[in-house]
């Protein structure tokens, strides 16, 4: 019967590096994953929310009215922005969101969680950038 044996030599005669590394590598991993978790846990709640509301005929019109109501905050955070690309950006969410709200309302409901993937989606970026 033929065994194997394994020698262990010390650390301080081999190369360093091979050993520090991979734990330094698999914490940064580690740490993105746990961030992307953490946002997107909250963005697909917002869209299964809306999704879940839609489906409710009573209960759509609260979430037309929210989202009416978060294109008014993206307007004031447009005018609070420190740079001119992020006002850009958060002025053509707040215009985007009461029309696709008023969309929703006449043309087509399935709008209203268009809206809400856009909300999650400044969430989830929101959270990634803390």
């Amino acid at each position: 019967m033929k065994t194997h044996s394994i020698e262990w030599s010390p650390i301080h005669t081999g190369n360093s590096q091979i050993v520090l590394n991979p734990a330094r590598q698999l914490q940064g991993i580690l740490r993105l994953a746990t961030k992307t978790f953490l946002a997107l846990v909250p963005a697909l709640a917002v869209v299964v929310g809306a999704t879940w509301l839609v489906n409710q005929p009573g209960e759509v019109v609260y979430l037309q009215a929210l989202l009416w109501a978060l294109g008014f905050v993206f307007v004031g955070l447009a005018v609070e922005a420190e740079s001119a690309e992020m006002a850009l950006l958060n002025l053509a969410t707040g215009i985007a969101l009461p029309v696709l709200a008023w969309l929703s309302a006449g043309v087509a409901i399935e709008l209203a969680v268009v809206a809400a993937t856009l909300v999650a989606a400044w969430v989830a970026a929101a959270i990634l950038r803390r």
